[in-house]
């Protein structure tokens, strides 16, 4: 694997509370990128603590692990309610690489995505009202405050259902997990042309530099894993 990975606090805010790690065991790769919520406070405490507590969870079984990963996210959303102070929130996605197989978990707006021969194959739904209006069918002409507003992250419940897929992989293909901070800012046509026709580094660089123009000015934290098989 070719791994670039890319953590920054942007041009407007004056704390990042985005947080990433990565944790290798017995050929299991398991990387994580955490956003703290931003209308809440603690945020950068939030998301360190999920990502310290899925790296520490994690103890894979390979021939369960889709619930090895389901079990590790419940671990770090029952460490988050367990500290304070309070109110606090994270999106969280987790992947997890073995052998021809890539285990997603993810829980907010946080996304993941996989290319292969240079197409977007796959990516993770958002856990927002918009993504909820378009997956379950909206009524006509009905309105919502904050199309873009959370529905599921880590932090708003003692119990959250995050979304999980397994998805099948080759030499070649490329994962990147991200934050909203590069999704939300960054056109899905610039991401998938950074990132398919470049190493992984490069297109971490040419992504940080376009988020950081004036043009884009990058109005908030933005961190990514970029993965090659």
């Amino acid at each position: 694997m070719i791994i670039a990975e890319t953590t920054h606090m942007g041009l407007q805010r004056s704390e990042n509370q985005d947080s990433l790690g990565r944790k290798s065991v017995l050929d299991h790769h398991l990387f994580v990128v955490c956003d703290g919520v931003g209308g809440l406070p603690n945020g950068k405490l939030a998301s360190k603590t999920v990502v310290q507590s899925l790296l520490s969870a994690f103890y894979p079984d390979k021939l369960k692990l889709p619930h090895s990963l389901q079990s590790t996210m419940e671990t770090a959303q029952s460490s988050l309610m367990s500290i304070e102070p309070k109110p606090l929130g994270t999106t969280v996605v987790a992947l997890c690489i073995f052998e021809e197989k890539a285990y997603a978990g993810w829980c907010g707006d946080s996304r993941i995505y996989h290319f292969r021969n240079g197409a977007l194959q796959w990516m993770s739904r958002d856990h927002n009202v918009l993504h909820d209006i378009l997956n379950k069918g909206g009524r006509s002409g009905e309105k919502f405050l904050n199309p873009q507003a959370l529905n599921r992250f880590f932090g708003r419940e003692f119990s959250v259902d995050s979304e999980f897929q397994s998805i099948s992989i080759k030499k070649g293909d490329i994962l990147l997990l991200c934050t909203d901070g590069l999704s939300n800012f960054l056109m899905e046509p610039d991401i998938i042309q950074a990132v398919t026709n470049n190493q992984p580094q490069e297109a971490s660089d040419l992504m940080e530099r376009k988020l950081l123009t004036d043009e884009i000015g990058a109005p908030d934290n933005f961190t990514w894993y970029i993965i090659q098989i």
